[in-house]
């Protein structure tokens, strides 16, 4: 249970903290328009680091893509900083398929004034266009015999927001969120040995890095989408391990009648666990400070993911002490406060 009085908070928010466990900071400066920079990675010099730029699409006929480019150091001395593609695909008869590339540091590009990421200049792993026109993702690529060919396209884009220089800090870790594209309209392919589909729905896209393993440092990571740019919403907030402190963390966009408006989380509460993965929210009380509180309950479990599952015996062993532990993925549908339906994309240590 995760919970935060409201006079507490203002205080957290404004006042760098200290005698609370480690010194907390928030992000310094105003809500603000998305600028180029905020596309560009950090890649910042740190034994352990993670970055993502997150894409997750609920589609009309029932199927759900999240597709994850990232930069990834795990502090092995056998192992340096490395790029990374994943594609997970929830289909509509219910299968799911997960597939994970990774190539060196060296083949990444990123150009943030056109908004173009590509993992390798010969490989079909790439996002491009301004945000402000519409913005194209690719992930093309052969795994145990299937091929897998998404083509998604992101457009009618609601302007990204990031909330003053998008970092927090504490202690030595640290922790920057940018919204790049909280909410937009989809439509393209997705296709499995050429069994092709074509596809509409709705999306958004973030960007996130941290300096430390998120074992290490993420208690929950919570990404709920709901609505269009006249109602709804799309938040990413996250409760921490070791800050000591009950405060969330992150920020979110509420639309209303075409505005767009600052969530900011002042308690997350967790009602009900699943039974697999426990580690699965079933319902969680989350209430922003901007607007009514949010029961929010999962209606549908689509996958539970994580990359351990593809190791076994003794690697999986090894593995999980380089990154100390292992970090489950799930994704699905929501409905909040018993009448709007939504999408998540959860995170949890395990």
């Amino acid at each position: 249970m995760h919970k935060t009085p409201l006079l507490l908070f203002i205080v957290l928010l404004f006042v760098p903290l200290s005698g609370l466990g480690q010194h907390l900071t928030f992000p310094s400066g105003m809500y603000r328009d998305l600028q180029p920079a905020d596309f560009k990675e950090k890649n910042l010099s740190s034994k352990y680091f993670n970055e993502l730029w997150t894409y997750h699409v609920d589609l009309d006929n029932g199927m759900q893509v999240i597709i994850n480019f990232s930069i990834n150091d795990f502090g092995s001395s056998f192992k340096g900083r490395v790029t990374g593609g994943k594609l997970m695909v929830n289909m509509e008869d219910g299968s799911s398929y997960v597939v994970n590339k990774e190539y060196h540091l060296e083949t990444f590009t990123n150009e943030p004034d056109s908004n173009f990421l590509e993992l390798h200049p010969e490989r079909t792993l790439w996002a491009k266009g301004k945000f402000e026109d519409s913005h194209r993702v690719r992930y093309r690529t052969q795994k145990d015999g299937i091929l897998y060919d998404v083509d998604l396209t992101y457009y009618d884009i609601v302007p990204g927001k990031v909330l003053g220089d998008g970092k927090y800090s504490f202690g030595s870790n640290e922790i920057g969120l940018y919204l790049l594209i909280p909410h937009a309209k989809v439509k393209g392919f997705v296709a499995l040995n050429g069994d092709t589909t074509e596809v509409s729905g709705t999306g958004y896209m973030d960007h996130i890095y941290q300096n430390n393993l998120s074992n290490e440092i993420i208690e929950r990571s919570y990404r709920v989408k709901s609505g269009d740019e006249n109602k709804g919403f799309y938040f990413h907030f996250l409760t921490l391990k070791k800050s000591n402190l009950q405060t969330p963390i992150g920020y979110g966009v509420r639309f209303h009648n075409g505005h767009v408006y600052l969530l900011t989380p002042s308690e997350i509460e967790q009602i009900a666990h699943g039974s697999s993965p426990r580690e699965l929210d079933t319902r969680i009380r989350v209430k922003p400070f901007q607007m009514e509180q949010l029961n929010i309950t999962v209606t549908e479990h689509l996958n539970t993911y994580s990359l351990l599952n593809e190791l076994g015996g003794i690697k999986r062993f090894l593995a999980k002490q380089v990154v100390g532990g292992e970090l489950l993925e799930m994704n699905g549908r929501v409905s909040i406060n018993d009448s709007a339906s939504g999408y998540f994309y959860y995170l949890a240590p395990k």
